[in-house]
């Protein structure tokens, strides 16, 4: 009931800022409801944003503002309802015809990205982190991370466990139960309706609402700038984008990001040439929103100070308007960052590095603008001056910006890239920064991003543009600036969480404005090109698309962690794991009392005074503690089965084939024993797509085995065991495997228990190895092979040898 309440309060808060915003004749009637539709969306996120800070978040506080937030657009439209309703109305800005192919593409886009959600929930990465503290936020009404027992086991276990999560820090500030959200706040507040509407799916898919609006912003944008088939051509290779169906589809910040920019950029396209200061301040205060998402919001100052000086040369007029715009962004950007300060203090620190250079450049963009303020009002001759000098040297200034650009693409394809050695002699930080461009023509293909500079100079030097321009500066500067430093993580699809933001959709959008402005060919040449660029893009697309098209990531997750739920006990239970990932959601969305485990021989040397005080304690692995010399013993009670499937986590190139991203972990349950259990059997046996096995260069086939490619590196390794003492044998069945080298590692790798070996048999390698330390943590078998070497790996198997 509540659902459909918020539905219906919703619609009519839709229509009554149809109505009010009608009296614009800027606005077309789609754009009018896309608008409309926005406004209501960005106020639902705020209000449950300030319920949040207050820790007073409840759903049905959400629809008591969605209605009041409708009454006052009400009261303003009765208001104003003297003038003719036939003034208010605006025409619908496109045909009837196109709309129908645009709606009916859009509800299609709609059931990519919401039909085919991430079902990332694990704690180890971000999505995953906002995901459980959505979930908190819809539990209890703020980010109540607090954790009673923190005390009781910093005292029994001392350094050997942590107390602090991936979703949330210690606050030194604080006692040790207080824990902090490590992001910002406005993304988890937006779960949490999402949670409260329609479960954890509904919280899964809470982007694809953004995403959604966003192809209307995006079409509506290029339509005005060229024509229906640029405009379309555009749409579909920007919707059916790997970066976008990816990003999208998971719970990460910036698909909002993405919509803020877009809905700016085309209400400033509708009302550029306004004199409504109050228009132009509510847009700057749309813009400023970014800032309570995402830090980068913070960087948007430079940005603006680029435009400013844009428009003060080449259209002096709406440079005022500009201002108010301008003032509205940085009085929400510095409430936020005094929010953030007090909040968000935590994350603020780790990105410190960061934030010292958006210091640098909000002061660098505040002083900029005062500089103009004072000429535009006290030395208007010398911006006169500027325009006569830039149009007597225009054409001299547009031969060096081509050459410019040349040069850029250039350098970033073949030189900057041999400015460092090979990979295994750099880092893989690096390795991403210098190839970074290459990097982005997996998503914007080559051919049609050399059109992008001709949408550059129809922005410069002909202006034909100038009600997109900002738009343009937002694109091509921040195209620019994650190029030079992507900031991306090893795993391969993060390398597109800042290029998605507006990087990938304005290089699309450029590329196919650009072939429209070259002005060496007539239309029917130009039309060709388009066409021949959008068919050839589209088949590059659905090819780089076609590995996540209609399949879901991690698709078994919920399943597993609720199986699990379901037969581990809570009432004076307390779980251990070495599992960092794993700790969080199974502490804050399933409620169990989890501690993440350090060292694991000092935890067992103290478990003991835990079971004495009637306690209940659970670990959960990926190995077995049979045999440890100890008065413990450990009975296996359960699984923890995740299932799904996941992109190869490359960095050199696109990911070919999906892996089955699964964690097959046992939970055990300590009890003291009478007796000390010396020499227990242990004996485990993989496929090699299950139980924590990962792979860089292999395909994962249907039965789970793993098979090399033409591509060098390790084929396999995991599964992150933990291990008592002992002799072991392990053993590799498949073919080739003489093609292949083997080792066994620990500490990621830092500590060899054996080393490198070239494979002497064509389908059995067996390697002895030994672990002379009581436990050892997250030990790997690993799998090297060259390029094109036939090495399938079909099982997997380990036992513990006794000599005799």
């Amino acid at each position: 009931m509540i659902v459909f309440f918020f539905f219906l309060s919703f619609f009519f808060s839709v229509v009554v800022y149809f109505l009010f915003l009608s009296r614009y004749k800027e606005l077309g009637k789609l754009g009018l409801a896309v608008v409309s539709i926005s406004l209501v969306l960005l106020w639902i996120g705020l209000t449950a944003f300030l319920l949040v800070a207050f820790g007073l978040y409840r759903f049905d506080r959400v629809i008591y503002s969605i209605i009041f937030f409708a009454s006052i657009g009400l009261i303003a439209y009765l208001k104003l309802r003297s003038q003719e309703l036939q003034e208010k109305f605006s025409v619908l800005e496109i045909g009837k015809k196109e709309l129908l192919l645009l709606l009916i593409f859009s509800l299609f886009s709609f059931y990519l990205y919401a039909g085919f959600s991430t079902q990332y929930i694990d704690g180890g990465r971000d999505q995953g982190q906002y995901t459980i503290f959505g979930y908190v936020i819809a539990k209890t009404g703020g980010f109540n991370l607090d954790i009673p027992d923190s005390a009781l086991i910093r005292n029994i276990f001392g350094d050997s466990v942590l107390l602090d999560y991936q979703a949330g820090s210690l606050d030194p500030r604080e006692s040790i139960e207080r824990r902090v959200p490590a992001f910002f706040h406005l993304l988890p507040a937006y779960l949490a309706v999402g949670y409260d509407l329609f479960g954890m799916f509904g919280l899964l898919g809470i982007n694809s609402v953004f995403g959604f609006l966003s192809i209307f912003l995006f079409y509506l944008i290029l339509r005005r700038l060229s024509d229906p088939l640029v405009a379309g051509a555009a749409t579909v290779l920007y919707v059916l984008n790997v970066s976008q169906l990816w990003n999208v589809r998971t719970t990460l910040s910036e698909p909002i990001s993405q919509f803020l920019i877009l809905l700016t950029a085309y209400l400033l396209q509708t009302f550029f040439k306004t004199k409504n200061s109050f228009l132009m301040s509510a847009i700057g205060a749309v813009f400023g929103i970014s800032c309570l998402l995402r830090i980068d919001g913070f960087t948007y100052f430079p940005l603006l100070a680029f435009y400013s000086a844009y428009l003060l040369l080449a259209s002096p007029k709406h440079f005022k308007n500009f201002l108010f715009f301008f003032v509205s962004f940085s009085v929400v950007s510095i409430i936020a960052a005094i929010y953030s300060y007090y909040r968000s203090l935590r994350y603020i620190q780790a990105h410190w590095e960061f934030v010292k250079f958006m210091v640098i450049g909000f002061g660098f963009s505040v002083g900029f603008i005062f500089a103009e303020i004072v000429i535009w009002k006290n030395a208007p001759v010398v911006l006169q001056y500027l325009r006569v000098w830039l149009k007597e040297k225009k054409k001299f200034l547009r031969i060096l910006t081509w050459l410019f650009f040349i040069a850029l693409i250039g350098f970033a394809c073949f030189i900057r890239p041999n400015f460092v050695n090979e990979l295994n002699n750099s880092t893989l930080s690096q390795y991403r920064a210098v190839n970074s461009l290459l990097t982005f023509f997996w998503y914007v293909p080559f051919w049609l991003f050399i059109f992008l500079p001709f949408a550059f100079d129809l922005f410069l030097f002909r202006r034909k543009g100038i009600r997109t321009s900002f738009l343009f500066f937002a694109g091509s500067l921040l195209l620019f600036l994650y190029l030079l430093d992507p900031k991306i993580a090893p795993d391969h699809f993060w390398a597109t969480r800042r290029w998605v933001i507006i990087s990938i959709p304005f290089a699309i959008l450029g590329s196919f404005l650009g072939i429209r402005s070259v002005p060496v060919l007539d239309k029917k040449w130009k039309t060709s090109v388009l066409i021949l660029g959008f068919l050839s893009g589209l088949a590059y697309t659905i090819w780089r698309s076609n590995l996540i098209l209609f399949r879901p990531m991690m698709e078994s997750y919920l399943e597993g962690y609720s199986q699990f739920s379901k037969v581990m006990p809570i009432d004076e239970s307390v779980y251990f794991t070495t599992k960092r990932s794993i700790a969080s959601p199974l502490r804050y969305i399933y409620g169990r009392n989890i501690f993440i485990v350090k060292d694991s021989l000092e935890f067992l040397k103290k478990v003991p005074e835990l079971l004495k005080l009637g306690k209940k304690v659970y670990i959960i692995q990926n190995g077995d503690f049979s045999g440890y010399k100890d008065s413990l013993k450990f009975y296996k009670v359960a699984n923890l089965d995740l299932r799904g499937r996941f992109p190869i986590e490359s960095v050199q190139r696109f990911p070919e084939f999906l892996y089955h991203k699964n964690l097959n972990l046992q939970v055990f349950r300590i009890e003291i024993s009478d007796k000390i259990s010396f020499n227990g059997p242990i004996e485990m046996e993989w496929n090699p797509a299950e139980g924590g096995f990962l792979s860089k260069v292999g395909k994962i086939e249907e039965d789970g085995t793993i098979s090399a490619t033409r591509h060098r590196g390790p084929l396999v390794y995991g599964p992150y065991l933990t291990l008592p003492s002992g002799k072991y044998e392990l053993q590799f069945i498949g073919k080739n495997l003489q093609n292949a080298e083997f080792d066994v590692v620990c500490k990621h790798g830092s500590d060899r228990l054996l080393e490198i070996q070239k494979g002497d048999r064509d389908s059995i390698q067996t390697l002895l190895f030994e672990v002379k330390r009581p436990i050892v943590d997250d030990l790997e078998f690993r799998v090297f092979v060259e390029g094109k070497s036939g090495v399938r790996i079909e099982k997997i198997s380990l036992k513990r040898i006794f000599e005799k």
